[in-house]
């Protein structure tokens, strides 16, 4: 199934311009679940604790992996 070009759009667009440096292995981890929540996020004063709480849970799970 070919994703909705808006869809994706909106998604890289909730990634452009983000506000501290994150790990390129940590962005690729991001479900489109996170990718979504971000979106809904963008430009409201929300995103970066919700870009945070991501980037922690996947972070957290990588540790439980090793």
């Amino acid at each position: 199934m070919i994703p909705d070009h808006d869809l994706v759009e909106n998604r890289v667009q909730a990634m452009r311009e983000l506000p501290w440096p994150i790990a390129a292995l940590t962005i690729i981890e991001m479900t489109d679940e996170d990718l979504d929540n971000l979106d809904a996020a963008y430009e409201t004063d929300r995103y970066g604790t919700v870009l945070n709480a991501i980037v922690t849970a996947i972070e957290s799970d990588r540790k439980e992996a090793k």
